[in-house]
Formats: structure tokens, C-alpha cells, sequence
């Protein structure tokens, strides 16, 4: 029986309300003028001893309001730590970077001091004394929104007695004096998300926009890398090297050809590549307008050369009319690859219907990046089903993948539900094993966290997400795409990256649902096709090598024949990855390469 990515209508997912706990009554005093959606929240309360009673206290009362909250034991790495401690000491710039870069909208810092000693009067018990005091950013332009402070004595039996409770009292009257005012501008200014968001790595604007200085006048041109595409090298036992796999010893007189094809901004007089010049030409309107800059400022830039084994980066230089130069690098090898593997077909709540064919759909995946036809991929972390939980795909993401540097590729698939708060719509969730349809903002895995790892986290240039979370809100028994609901999630992936080498393709379109069948061979349609097409179908050229091009077309071509035009699966992004070398057994003949009018700007051959 054919089954869809699906919410039960019995569930009423769309129908469903978070209900927010009620204000406590210290923050209802303060008039709180607020009505929608809580900021993101993040809090760091420095105090001395084990207990963090501050922190404690104020993280639950941001839960109980109803606050999405970001574990702050994330930010663990040296990096994170420097600038933990450079915010606790007042530095505004680098309290912002911190809570932008773990995807809080709103940063809370503070200090808790604390003082202890006998009872002058009744010796046999201990006064404590205490002073909190926070300040709270709003993380869009990086301005504080308010500060409190507030002071307080307790008398118990124990020095620890004694300063948990004064330090949960001084806590709750400093979040009585500054949590309206929080919230109270979270409700009156609009959020900002131009000011909030970083472009992605490597992407157009965040290159473009990096102008190197020389001892010429004027301004240096911006240089963005649109593709360094990879051809195999001739003969079968070696097509594969420098393009998949790794060069070696004893493998000196390989080399590869290269089509490197980029964008200048300004006034440019001069591209050369590995010191030898580049064709420059005008950019196209219509190619302007996908990588969002204006045609009358730009030019592309191509060349194609050979690559020694020996050698990974290329050094592009561009020279401005005034003499001024900016210098970039590419990696057209990639060097390590990464990939987290997710699928969640056993959930823990009774309100998410199973998914039969998720975990098997994961699984395949992952032996596919464990395969010498992949590479094999050097790290694959993999989660399924009750070890897929909102916080192991948060470190994963947040933590495992944050060690891929510039030049690595990262790949991230995920088979499971996804869904919208059906109290705020807008909200955008995968839903983890352990997600309560009843508190998504706590239990989901929003996308905004996925787009923050990606933007803020994973500085490798070369990304590539897959996402088979079509959830549907019609029948269970997935007789046909149901209920007529609009798809938001494969929106939500589609809005993940700026112009950039970073792709994305997902199961279906906005408007549609991912399916899943026994006649797929115990995958979901968009997966058996995708697997498909990495063990050498997709080799629409027949040079031995399969790239997400190719694979994009083999997949939604047959995804489209098998569905008959319900699933249509979609991509973004530009240029090309290399993903899978065919067996020899599986070649095909070569053929004619695809019309140029249909590829993609950027895109592969």
C-alpha cells in the first residue's frame, strides 16, 4: 500500500493550539504588552560553584513563558568559550556574534555574586547575600534592550542552603524588573532579518563583498567562484582520482581538467587564474537576476586548465582599472567529506503517525557514503529513529559539522515528518523521534536552527542538503497525495541558502507530498531514485562519474514518471559536486552532453 510523508488528519495538526503557560505573576506586573511569537533565547549567567541557581532560575522562567530556549552547553569549543567571556565582560559585538552564531534572537548575560557567613545572632545558621545583574541584546542590530540589577540577604541552615535560596530571589525580582521591557520591544520593533543574517560561505555576496587592498588606486573588484568543476582523468582505473577519491602516492603524472567559471563586481581590467589570463565576458540579465547583482556591475569570468594531482587550490586575481587587485582561492578537490544521516520513522508520540520506510531510506544512504563508490566519506555521523532526538540533531549539525573546514564537502540527509507550528505557521519543523506535536517550539527542530548551522556553523563552501520531509496533512493509509495542503517544509529548505555552491534538492514541491511504497523496493519513491541514480544511472554523460546534475535530472524525471506528476522533486543552488564513481560493470555508453539552454547558471556540464 502506498504510503505518504504524513500527519493524520485524526491528529488535527493544522487544528492544534500551543497553549503557553501562563506569565508568571512577577513578569504580569510589569504590563507585558505582547501578543505572537517569543523571541529565540539564550542565557549565560556567570556565578561561581556548581549549582548555577541564576541560570536555572531564569531558563525556567523563559520555558514557562512560553520562550524557545537554545542550550547554552553547545557553545563549547575554544572559540565559543572566548567569546562567552568577552560578552560577560561587556563587550556588545561580541555578546551579538555569540547569540547569532548558535541562532538566539534574543542574548541574556549576567553575573551572580554571592557572599556567605555565620548569623551574627543565632550562630548556628548562615546569611547569605547576593547581587544579580543582567543585560538583554536584541541580536537583529546588536543593541541592549535593557539591564537590571537587584540585591538581596537570606538566612538557612547551610552555606549552600542559604545561597540557592538568595539567589533564586534576587533572580526573580531582577526578571520582574526586566522582562517587560524585553518584551515589550520585542512586540514594537520589527525584526530585522537583513541585519540579522551573514551570507552563506563562499556565497556570492559574502565574496563579492571581500575587496583586498593594494598599493594601486581605486577599489578592488569583488570575486565570487560560480564553479571549479572537476572532469575524471582518462582511463578507468584512474577516473575517479582527484575527483571522488584522494590522489596518492605513485600517482604523480595524473592531472585533471578544470571549467572554472566565476563573477566579478566593479570595474575589472584583468582575471588571471593560476597566472594565466581568464576569458572575461558580460553578464547576462537574466543570469544576473539568479544571483541577485546587477548585470551592469559585473562580468563572468571563465577558464579551463589542467590540475595536477599535486596540486588542490587555484589562485584567482583581479585587477580593478585603478590598479587595485583582489586575490581569491578556489578548491576545486574537495578534501574531506562529511555527511549526517538522519531518519525518523518511530516516533515517540501517539499524535505522529509511524513512517514505514524512513529508517530504511537512511540507512541505504548512509552505506552509500561508507562505499568506495562515494568515496568513501571520511565522517558519517548517523541517527535513527529513538537516537534522533531534537538534541542529537542539534550537536550534530551545531557541533559534529562545525569541524568541516572551507574546502570539505558536507552532505545532510533527512527521511522523517516535517511541519508547521500549527499555532505560528510561519515556523518551519523537522520533527526529531522525540517531538510533541503540543510544544514544537521546544520539541522541533526548527528550520531556522538548520539555517543558522548552515549560515553560522559549517564554513564549508560545498553543501549539500537532502530532504525527504514532505509531511502531508491527508489520509494515514496514503492512498493518494492528500488533503490539499500546501507543502511548507519543502519551501522552508528552498529559502535555506543566498546564491552560492551550496545545493539543495528535496522530495517534492511546495505544493505536493513525498510518497513512499513496498513497490519501491522498501524505500520512498525519491529515495529508491536517488539511490538509483548514485549507483550509475544517473551517469547521463557516461564519463564513469555521477554528479548532482545529473542526479537531480535522473531523479525528478522518474520521480515525476513513477508519482504520474504528484511528486516533483525540486533543487537550488549553483554549480556542480561530484558524487559517486560508477563500477565499471555499470558504464554507459557516452552521450550527447544536455542542451546549454537548460543548465542552470553555475551549474555542471
Amino acid at each position: 500500500m502506498m504510503r505518504t510523508r504524513t500527519i493524520s488528519p485524526c491528529v488535527g495538526l493544522l487544528a492544534l493550539a500551543i497553549a503557553l503557560p501562563a506569565v508568571p505573576p512577577a513578569a504580569a506586573a510589569q504590563g507585558i504588552a505582547f501578543e505572537g511569537e517569543l523571541p529565540r533565547a539564550m542565557v549565560f549567567i556567570q556565578e561561581e560553584g556548581r549549582g548555577k541557581v541564576s541560570s536555572r532560575e531564569m531558563t525556567s522562567f523563559l520555558l514557562e513563558a512560553g520562550f524557545p530556549i537554545i542550550d547554552p552547553a553547545l557553545a563549547i569549543d575554544e572559540a565559543a568559550q572566548a567569546l562567552v567571556a568577552a560578552a560577560l565582560a561587556g563587550n556588545d559585538a561580541a555578546a551579538t556574534q555569540l547569540g547569532q552564531d548558535w541562532g538566539a534572537q534574543v542574548l541574556i548575560l549576567g553575573v551572580a555574586d554571592y557572599a556567605t557567613r555565620p548569623d551574627p545572632v543565632d550562630g548556628t545558621l548562615i546569611t547569605a547575600t547576593a547581587e544579580v545583574s543582567v543585560r538583554a541584546l536584541r541580536l537583529d542590530h546588536g543593541d541592549v534592550v535593557t539591564i537590571a540589577s537587584q540585591s538581596g540577604r537570606a538566612l538557612e541552615a547551610t552555606d549552600q542552603a542559604a545561597k540557592a535560596k538568595v539567589i533564586r530571589e534576587v533572580t526573580q525580582r531582577v526578571i520582574a524588573e526586566f522582562i517587560g521591557a524585553v518584551m515589550n520591544d520585542w512586540a514594537e520593533r520589527e525584526w530585522s532579518e537583513t541585519a540579522y543574517w551573514r551570507p552563506d560561505p563562499g556565497s556570492i555576496k559574502q565574496s563579492t563583498e571581500q575587496t583586498a587592498q593594494s598599493a594601486g588606486g581605486g577599489a578592488a573588484p569583488g570575486v565570487a567562484v560560480l564553479h571549479a568543476d572537476v572532469q575524471p582523468a582518462g582511463g578507468t582505473a584512474t577516473r575517479g582520482i582527484g575527483v571522488v577519491t584522494k590522489g596518492g602516492s605513485g600517482l604523480s603524472g595524473v592531472t585533471n581538467t578544470v571549467e572554472l567559471e566565476g563573477v566579478v563586481i566593479g570595474n575589472t581590467s584583468d582575471v588571471q587564474v593560476n597566472g594565466q589570463p581568464a576569458l572575461l565576458e558580460p553578464l547576462g540579465a537574466e543570469e544576473a537576476a539568479l544571483l541577485g547583482i546587477d548585470p551592469a556591475e559585473a562580468q563572468k569570468f571563465r577558464r579551463t586548465f589542467t590540475l595536477p594531482i599535486s596540486q588542490d587550490s587555484v589562485t584567482i586575481v583581479a585587477s580593478g582599472s585603478g590598479g587595485a587587485t583582489t586575490t581569491a582561492f578556489a578548491a576545486p578537490r574537495i578534501d574531506k567529506r562529511w555527511a549526517v544521516v538522519v531518519g525518523v520513522g518511530e516516533y515517540e508520540s501517539e499524535d505522529i503517525p509511524d513512517l514505514e520506510f524512513a529508517p530504511a531510506d537512511a540507512r541505504a544512504m548512509k552505506e552509500f557514503l561508507e562505499s568506495d563508490a562515494a568515496g568513501p566519506f571520511d565522517e558519517v555521523l548517523y541517527l535513527e529513529n529513538e537516537r534522533a532526538t531534537g538534541a542529537a540533531m542539534r550537536e550534530a549539525l551545531f557541533v559534529f559539522l562545525q569541524q568541516a573546514d572551507w574546502d570539505d564537502l558536507v552532505v545532510i540527509y533527512f527521511a522523517g515528518h516535517g511541519a508547521p507550528d500549527p499555532g505560528r505557521p510561519d515556523n518551519l519543523y523537522l520533527l526529531p523521534a522525540d517531538a510533541d506535536l503540543n510544544a514544537l517550539a521546544s520539541t522541533g527542530f526548527p528550520m531556522w536552527d538548520v539555517k543558522t548551522a548552515l549560515r553560522r556553523q559549517i564554513a564549508s563552501e560545498r553543501v549539500l542538503v537532502i530532504a525527504d520531509a514532505c509531511h502531508s496533512a491527508g489520509a494515514a493509509d496514503g492512498d493518494a497525495v492528500g488533503g490539499g495542503e500546501t507543502n511548507q517544509i519543502a519551501g522552508g529548505f528552498a529559502s535555506l541558502f543566498t546564491p552560492s555552491r551550496r545545493l539543495m534538492i528535496t522530495a517534492a514541491d511546495t505544493n505536493e507530498f513525498a510518497q513512499e511504497d513496498e513497490r519501491w523496493g522498501g524505500n520512498g519513491v525519491f529515495t529508491h531514485f536517488l539511490l538509483e541514480g548514485l549507483a550509475g544511472a544517473a551517469d547521463l554523460d557516461g564519463n564513469g562519474i555521477v554528479y548532482f546534475t545529473e542526479l537531480f535530472d535522473h531523479v525528478s524525471n522518474h520521480v515525476r514518471q513513477a508519482t504520474g506528476g504528484q511528486q516533483n522533486p525540486q533543487r537550488s543552488g549553483l554549480g556542480d559536486i561530484p558524487l559517486a564513481i560508477v563500477p565499471q560493470t555499470q558504464e554507459q555508453s557516452p552521450r550527447p552532453p544536455p542542451d546549454p539552454s537548460s543548465r542552470v547558471p553555475g551549474g555542471g556540464p
